[in-house]
């Protein structure tokens, strides 16, 4: 924080953080390797998946999730829907740890647009991450994708800013998703 001195950390706290550190760097190289040798195996995206969950930022990652499901199409006999299910559930367990990540709301739509997904399901995902922070423009962005897929009527999501605006007048991601 600007002007606070800095505190030392516990020795317990240091232990844990270069433990977590330390996780995430193997993570990091097993997955560059990975990524760097186009191994698109089960194992691979599990190791991608961990990253993921542990650094949703990591849009790297997000790229090769993407290129890995394009294989996997093309090169397997695996059900599409199943593995654009996976997709899903990892990009909320991401959206859990940081649901301000450009990379995982951006990965959402990817999927969302190769038209594996029910948009009913996606509006509960979205209600609830608007209820945990009304402000929050990247959920408010995905709204206006998802409102356009359904062909849900410009009245209608009128009607919806007007709640949540009414619910709090200083609300500018409302103020702006009005069209």
């Amino acid at each position: 924080m600007h002007g606070r001195p800095r505190k030392a950390l516990k020795q317990e706290d240091e232990t844990a953080l270069s433990a977590k550190t330390q996780k995430l760097r193997s993570l990091q190289t097993q997955f560059l390797a990975n990524h760097h040798n186009r191994i698109y195996s089960k194992e691979a995206l599990d190791v991608s998946a961990k990253l993921l969950e542990v650094n949703p930022e990591c849009y790297t990652a997000w790229n090769y999730r993407k290129l890995a499901v394009q294989h996997l199409l093309t090169n397997s006999d695996s059900d599409p829907h199943s593995i654009f299910q996976g997709e899903l559930k990892l990009v909320e367990i991401a959206l859990r740890k940081n649901f301000k990540s450009y990379g995982a709301w951006h990965h959402r739509k990817w999927v969302l647009s190769m038209g594996h997904s029910s948009i009913d399901n996606e509006m509960r995902l979205l209600n609830g991450f608007q209820k945990a922070d009304p402000r929050n423009f990247h959920a408010w962005n995905y709204r206006r994708f998802v409102t356009e897929l359904m062909k849900r009527s410009d009245e209608d999501e009128l009607k919806y800013t007007e709640e949540v605006i009414g619910a709090n007048f200083s609300n500018y991601s409302a103020w702006h998703n009005r069209r």
